[in-house]
């Protein structure tokens, strides 16, 4: 793996998320605007497709962003922006690894760490002013660059290998974590599906307090080029009886998974 954290095809697609900015700020006849900022704090996890690897845990990571809100009405908006956040989790698969003895399948934890920028577009339902409060929920999707992936790794043998390939069980003692750099592993866009719920407590004129919970996942598997070995529970490899070898073989695969948070979202509206 390549130690270098940033994305090389990140400056390649950067007009064409300015681009998408553009064309949802230019089609929206809006009454009005409003505009803020946010820090967001988050919980984000990793959700495993298939039997590719495990989910082992959630991560605190952090975010912040600019608010754009295009009204339609007093009730109704159209909400974009830019949203820069961390994401990523902890997970457990199964690689294999060639030694001068012959090969050998390695027990990985791997606790991710993925840096996005996102363009949001989504519908925002606003009630009218109560008490100086505006309450509001938003539905719709958002498309992230990958502008940094890596992790924490950490392998363990687990089963090797005899010159007849038949497979044993071994005891071994845990690497040292090292950093590695998950950008070829890792997938440019991430579409992803937006839910939340907030209020707006205003001060004086247009100026607010803004407190939300966001629900932010992604919609389709994130990782490419990324071999491991099937697992149900990550403490055990899947094996099938080969025919032609008349033994019985690990079953191979690709990591199929995604990512999401729940965002703690607070900022200013002016």
């Amino acid at each position: 793996m390549k130690h270098s954290p940033r994305n090389p095809h990140f400056m390649k697609y950067f007009l064409l998320v300015a681009a998408c900015f553009m064309a949802s700020f230019n089609a929206v006849q809006a009454q009005g605007y409003h505009l803020g900022l946010t820090v967001s704090p988050n919980i984000s996890f990793s959700d495993a497709r298939e039997l590719s690897h495990v989910g082992t845990g959630g991560q605190a990571h952090f975010g912040y962003g600019f608010i754009f809100d295009a009204l339609f009405t007093e009730s109704y908006a159209i909400g974009t922006g830019v949203n820069i956040f961390y994401n990523g989790g902890r997970v457990t698969y199964f690689e294999s690894n060639t030694t001068p003895d012959g090969a050998v399948i390695n027990r990985i934890e791997l606790d991710q760490k993925q840096q996005y920028v996102e363009i949001p577009l989504t519908f925002k339902m606003r009630t009218k002013e109560i008490g100086y409060s505006t309450y509001y929920g938003q539905f719709g999707v958002g498309l992230g660059l990958n502008v940094r992936s890596e992790g924490m790794r950490t392998a363990t043998l687990f089963s090797d290998s005899d010159s007849l390939g038949n497979w044993a069980f071994a005891n071994a003692v845990a690497s040292d974590a090292e950093l590695v750099s998950l950008v070829d592993e890792t997938l440019l866009f991430r579409p992803s599906v937006i839910i939340g719920l907030g209020l707006e407590r205003r001060f004086t004129g247009t100026t607010a307090l803004a407190v939300g919970l966001r629900y932010n996942m992604a919609l389709r598997n994130q990782y490419q080029a990324f071999p491991v070995y099937q697992t149900r529970t990550g403490d055990e490899v899947i094996f099938e009886f080969d025919e032609a070898l008349g033994i019985e073989q690990p079953v191979q695969g690709d990591m199929k998974g995604k990512t999401g948070q729940i965002e703690l979202c607070v900022g200013l509206m002016f």
